[in-house]
């Protein structure tokens, strides 16, 4: 007998990827509308953009590649641990409760996760890749280093169906969420919640995060919801004028596609990454 030809499965992939890709375009393209009608900085540079586009092309290529790898990981992961223990309503107002179960857990999740990345040396030569762009802008949500992904799929988000045994369009919706919030997090946009810049994610907010001054290193971690930064005691509320300059403490930035994809072998220093933003000792050195 022949073996199957994997062409079909080629194809659908590359179908799933220009879907996923043209969408970001859509969001970017809509997120760069409104920086430009209420930017927080101006003159930010086209060629940043335009790189920054460039990798998320390349970021979601990967991510389709690897999910046939992820999802068989996170089936043996849920079986391996009994997977849905506690089952969750899918009807009527039951699958609105289900629906801010699961969105609060992966909230809790991303979060804890999140403050790993900023602690483990290893995770931190990842995710820095992310704080290395000097200008915070939409284009900047998917410049994330894939190895992460493979993370998030193998360990992170099994645990969800560990937890619970819950309908696939409650999942699905909770995603829509936190991919508009992820969007709107790392805008560009000069916006003022005044009372309510604590109550869910924000640009102002997140910029923070980003900031390349020390004292605001290790802070504002949510994902979606700055309740657990409040809770675990990880929150700087920005004052109405803070919108600090963004980036590594030295400067670093990857140059070409090539840098980016390899980002974690470079040798660097970079900003600290520890709890509360106190930084901790990094053994590597790079001129700066």
């Amino acid at each position: 007998m022949f073996a199957s030809s994997p062409l079909p499965d080629l194809l659908n992939h590359s179908s799933l990827w220009l879907r996923a890709y043209a969408l970001a375009l859509v969001m970017m393209a809509v997120g760069a509308a409104l920086e430009r009608r209420w930017p927080a900085a101006r003159l930010q540079s086209r060629a940043a953009q335009r790189f920054n586009v460039a990798y998320a092309g390349i970021y979601l290529a990967m991510v389709e590649a690897m999910k046939p790898l992820t999802a068989a990981a996170s089936i043996a992961i849920v079986n391996a641990l009994g997977g849905g223990m506690v089952v969750l309503n899918s009807h009527g107002w039951g699958a609105l409760a289900s629906f801010a179960i699961v969105l609060l857990t992966i909230d809790v999740l991303e979060y804890a996760f999140h403050r790993l990345q900023h602690t483990w040396p290893v995770l931190w030569k990842l995710h820095s890749l992310h704080h290395s762009a000097v200008e915070f802008n939409v284009t900047v949500t998917w410049r994330h280093h894939w190895v992460e992904f493979f993370i998030r799929g193998c360990l992170l988000y099994p645990l969800v169906g560990v937890l619970f045994k819950v309908e696939p369009w409650i999942v699905g919706s909770t995603s829509i969420v936190f991919m508009v919030g992820n969007y709107f997090a790392h805008l560009n946009l000069r916006v003022d919640l005044g009372r309510y810049i604590t109550w869910v994610n924000n640009p102002q907010y997140h910029r923070l995060h980003h900031s390349s001054r020390s004292e605001h290193f290790d802070l504002n971690f949510t994902q979606l919801l700055p309740l657990w930064d409040h809770l675990f005691d990880t929150q700087w509320v920005p004052s109405r004028k803070e919108w600090p300059a963004t980036g590594l403490d030295d400067g670093a930035q990857p140059h070409s596609l090539l840098q980016a994809f390899c980002w974690p072998l470079r040798v660097h220093a970079g900003r600290g990454a520890g709890f509360g933003g106190k930084a901790v000792p990094v053994l590597d050195k790079e001129t700066k």
